[in-house]
């Protein structure tokens, strides 16, 4: 699909979309939970459908009743009762997070397990669970540390060391799996990265009745326990409402409000927040909802080790800044659905944007943005950080735009009814 943006004023009200982070780790938790789970404004993207794939795979028995999705889970007892026939390969579509996650969980059985996963996933590295699952008596087999894999369990509790500093999704799935097992864990990590999305874990976790202890989120102590089925609804994603704040920064003059966002949720891109804040961009900040207009950007600084995907909308920010602005944490991009920081710099440039990678840091050189043609690598991000191009710049024409279908299927038409000029065009194969 073909998406030509123009640049537009924006205004009016925009819901943020449900949390897809959020979402994939109540699915995983229901999965584990004895009986029927019920989550409400589940988010329809295709990482989170890929998660109910996954547990239905497992022997989840999933449903929709209106706005309710309804899991009757009960993993890994169901699976060797042999109540739900689960099966014995699993397949993450191009999610990181379901494909780690769920790698630990499915080694929960004594059965051989296959897991698969196509497109940018098959490019992402599970080389951390070469030395964390054996350690913990599984065999694991993987092609040069990437999908697919093979894991065969049961998973056991012990005591290990790892490394966080690559994706903290690995240790995601052991915090959700070691609780299953028969008695206490203990991990160190060792450079932990994205701590906000292990904060995001431990806090579903605990919705679900299991409580981690921990220390500076660097020891972590996992005991046995019940996971127990709940009612829950999906907050709203700072991750897709980061691209909806700086559009509204740069093109709505008379404002633009954000709702379903709650200031007190643990999801890592809430900094979003910090940073158009030090941008000097006007906000307005309410219980549940951000007001946000048009403003001279400032140049701005801004580590984005816990939140490399706010690297996206802030190098598009940051192309209409008062100056050079220099985001830190590029060393995070490395492993996303592109080689973010490289593909920001070479789709950027041919629109008049100049970014220069140095060591950690990616510098943004502001300048009159031009007509170009973007191509998104496949990336959900890459194509709505062009989005904002388009919409405060000069006309954008955006390929494989459909890359958004992963975390935010209805960006574009979001944009439209925001007063965007957008144009969609389907592409023949």
């Amino acid at each position: 699909m073909k998406v030509d943006i123009f640049p537009s004023d924006l205004e009016g009200t925009a819901q943020a979309p449900g949390s897809k982070s959020a979402a994939q780790r109540m699915v995983a938790c229901a999965l584990l939970a004895k009986g029927e789970s019920v989550i409400s404004d589940f988010p329809w993207n295709n990482d989170c459908r890929s998660a109910l794939l996954v547990i239905q795979a497992l022997g989840a028995v999933v449903s929709v009743k209106g706005n309710e999705l309804i899991i009757k889970g009960g993993f890994p007892q169901a699976f060797h009762a042999g109540i739900r026939n689960p099966k014995t390969k699993i397949h993450c579509g191009e999610s990181g997070l379901a494909a780690r996650m769920f790698t630990p969980i499915a080694a929960l059985t004594d059965k051989q397990m296959l897991i698969e996963g196509e497109g940018t996933l098959l490019t992402r590295t599970f080389h951390d669970f070469e030395h964390i699952l054996p350690a913990l008596g599984v065999k694991f087999n993987s092609n040069e540390g990437y999908l697919p894999l093979i894991v065969q369990g049961p998973l056991t509790h012990g005591e290990l060391t790892m490394d966080g500093s690559v994706s903290s999704q690995f240790l995601t799935g052991l915090l959700m799996a070691l609780p299953k097992t028969s008695g206490e864990s203990i991990i160190t990590v060792k450079g932990l990265k994205s701590k906000p999305y292990i904060e995001l874990t431990l806090q579903v976790l605990e919705m679900f009745g299991v409580k981690i202890k921990h220390r500076n989120l660097e020891k972590f102590h996992i005991k046995p326990s019940l996971f127990v089925p709940q009612k829950l609804v999906v907050p709203g994603d700072w991750s897709g409402a980061a691209f909806l704040l700086v559009a509204g920064a740069l093109c709505a003059r008379d404002g633009l409000r954000v709702t379903n966002l709650s200031n007190t949720s643990a999801q890592a891109d809430r900094a979003i927040i910090s940073a158009l804040q030090s941008a000097g961009v006007c906000l307005e900040i309410l219980e549940n909802e951000i007001v946000v207009k048009a403003s001279e950007i400032n140049a701005f600084e801004f580590d984005a080790n816990d939140c490399p995907d706010l690297f996206p909308p802030l190098a598009a920010l940051a192309a209409f800044a008062n100056g050079v602005s220099t985001i830190h944490g590029i060393k995070r991009l490395v492993h996303k659905e592109s080689n973010r920081a490289k593909a920001l710099q070479q789709e950027f440039a041919k629109a008049n944007v100049r970014i220069m990678l140095r060591d950690d840091e990616m510098k943004i050189y502001p300048a009159s943005v031009t007509r170009a043609v973007i191509n998104s690598h496949n990336d959900h991000r890459i194509a709505m950080a062009a989005a904002i191009l388009g919409l405060a710049g000069d006309r954008v024409s955006i390929r494989n735009a459909e890359a958004v279908n992963k975390s935010y299927p209805e960006f574009f038409d979001v944009i439209t009814k925001l007063g965007g000029k957008v144009k969609q065009t389907a592409l023949a194969l």
